[in-house]
């Protein structure tokens, strides 16, 4: 599968552990990483711009360090991908063609 990373610079939390922490899922999970997205609180409509990277990529995946980087964006991006974090795995809750 292949997937995408997120972050979201408006959780205040520290860029090289975020990158790390989706690196991990990345390796642990068997992904075929395809890039990184930075979105932030300033970021124009961000859930159709994960959405469109993710599609833009072939991704089927979007990784984040935590359930919180997608913000009020994670019942629409479901839509689409899995969402992923370190602790947590949202399957696609209406899925799409593999």
């Amino acid at each position: 599968m292949k997937a995408i990373g997120l972050i979201h610079t408006g959780c205040g939390s520290d860029r090289a552990e975020d990158e790390q922490a989706i690196r991990d899922v990345v390796i642990q999970r068997g992904y075929d990483f395809a890039g990184l997205l930075t979105v932030t609180p300033h970021t124009y409509m961000p859930t159709t711009l994960i959405v469109h990277t993710a599609a833009q990529h072939n991704a089927t995946v979007i990784v984040a360090p935590s359930i919180d980087h997608f913000g009020a964006a994670a019942h629409a991006v479901a839509l689409a991908c899995v969402l992923a974090t370190p602790s947590i795995t949202v399957p696609c809750t209406v899925g799409r063609a593999h």
